[in-house]
């Protein structure tokens, strides 16, 4: 008798052919649809809390219910979704997925699954190419940019203290991206451990500020160890400078660790690699394909300049495991990162990768950049506007003259509800920002919403 946990051959049939059908009305309205959508109230949210029923649901009444609980909130594939940093999501990535949760290959541990972790390692080969880190390099793919810094910080404090880092100093700006305190704090770092120094008037890393408190905090007798620059930071796109910071780590024997999980990808592109000059010296960097790539949530990377130093930090074996943390030369991924239990994270990024090719990939990339000249082009020329800082990449950050008109601009931009916008507070002064990350983001995006913002200075 067939278990209701193992339908056949024609009941999946069924079953796949229903939720395809489902997932591509999405993907046709993908390109069209509004970036936000329509508010639900607290009962009908509580609905969606229910428990399961003892015999189960048919799997119709179940996507209807997906279809409803989804029509709130903020509509990432849409091209209008300029807030936050976009993910447009890619229907090839989402047909890996399917794949790796239909194998269900573990791939933490070589001898698993030796030829799915040496997939992983090759993009993650691929990864460290990128950013020239040389042929000790390598690394792993995590849940997202969070858990890269947090694996990053744990190996520049095994590498630079050890055990003891008690008097250990990381250092911060303003805009570092807020996951680097808290995986500090997850690091075992206090508070005043970590250290935020200036920024210039361009809102970059005050290198001479840093190298001020750096030997400050050493006459005091505490450790400084760890420097995290920003490739693209989240309020407004800036790439500290690099090849600065990069100069003054060396000399003074530190950690230099990059999030660049927004930014790094445009290392693809010309224009981008011009602009990320000085990565390459990083020794970690936190990536996240989920952004630049378009991959579904749930994939951000860490590489790292030295893999004897992931490692250091990292290893950790159980009595049911072998001696070894390798197989036919292919290292375990459990043994660079935190995780044990993992999933076969690789396919969602290297199915389109091996399908689509680089080139597809950069030329969304590049299309991003010139959307964003265009943006601030058109800003520019907008009086009650103040283009402050000339965009490094994809997000345009601009202020008001006037803050509460400001903020009136954007929430007539998002009660339209076809473009999405995000602000953020630099220097107690309200920023509207347009952060442009989606490959389905058109001119006719950029324009309408500026167009609204317009009107509304226009009263």
């Amino acid at each position: 008798m067939a278990h209701p946990l193992e339908p056949d051959r024609q009941l999946r049939a069924e079953l796949t052919g229903e939720v395809l059908d489902y997932l591509n009305d999405w993907f046709d309205r993908a390109a069209t649809m509004d970036a936000s959508g329509t508010p639900l109230d607290a009962t009908t949210l509580d609905s969606f809390r229910a428990p399961p029923s003892e015999q189960g649901r048919d799997l119709t009444d179940i996507l209807t219910t997906l279809d409803h609980a989804g029509v709130d909130g903020i509509y990432h594939p849409s091209g209008g979704h300029l807030s936050y940093i976009p993910n447009a999501g890619m229907y090839t990535a989402a047909l890996a997925d399917f794949l790796a949760a239909g194998l269900n290959r573990y791939t933490g541990v070589a001898t698993a699954a030796p030829g799915f972790s040496a997939i992983e390692h090759g993009v993650v080969d691929w990864l460290c190419s990128i950013f020239e880190l040389g042929p000790d390099a390598t690394g792993l793919l995590l849940s997202g940019g969070s858990m890269a810094n947090f694996t990053g910080i744990v190996t520049a404090r095994t590498a630079k203290l050890g055990d003891h880092f008690t008097n250990g100093v990381i250092y911060v700006t303003p805009h570092t991206h807020h996951s680097a305190a808290k995986a500090a704090r997850l690091a075992g770092f206090r508070a005043d451990q970590v250290v935020s120094v200036g920024v210039d008037d361009s809102l970059r890393m005050d290198v001479p500020a840093l190298q001020a408190r750096v030997e400050s905090d050493r006459a005091s007798g505490r450790k400084p160890f760890l420097v995290i620059a920003s490739a693209g930071t989240t309020d407004t796109g800036t790439i500290d400078p690099l090849p600065d910071v990069a100069d003054l780590v060396a000399a003074e024997d530190l950690w230099m660790h990059v999030d660049a999980a927004y930014g790094g990808f445009f290392k693809l592109t010309d224009r981008g690699a011009a602009a990320l000059e000085g990565i390459a010296r990083a020794d970690t960097i936190a990536l996240d394909p989920h952004k630049g790539l378009s991959i579904p949530f749930g994939v951000g990377a860490l590489v790292a300049r030295d893999e004897a130093r992931l490692v250091d930090a990292h290893l950790g074996r159980g009595a049911y495991l072998k001696d070894e943390d390798s197989h036919e030369g292919i290292r375990d991924i459990a043994s660079l990162g935190p995780e044990l239990s993992r999933p076969f994270r690789a396919l969602s990024v290297w199915l389109p990768l091996q399908l689509h090719g680089i080139g597809a990939f950069r030329d969304a990339l590049d299309t991003c950049l010139d959307l964003a000249e265009h943006a601030f082009s058109r800003l520019q020329g907008i009086n009650g506007i103040d283009t402050c800082w000339r965009p490094d990449l994809s997000i345009v950050a601009f202020r008001f003259d006037d803050d509460t008109l400001g903020r009136a601009a954007w929430e007539a931009v998002n009660q339209d509800q076809r473009v999405h916008l995000s602000p953020t507070i630099i220097d107690d002064r309200f920023i509207l920002r347009f952060a442009i990350l989606n490959r389905r983001t058109t001119r006719e995006h950029i324009d309408h919403a500026i167009d609204i913002i317009e009107k509304t200075l226009a009263g």
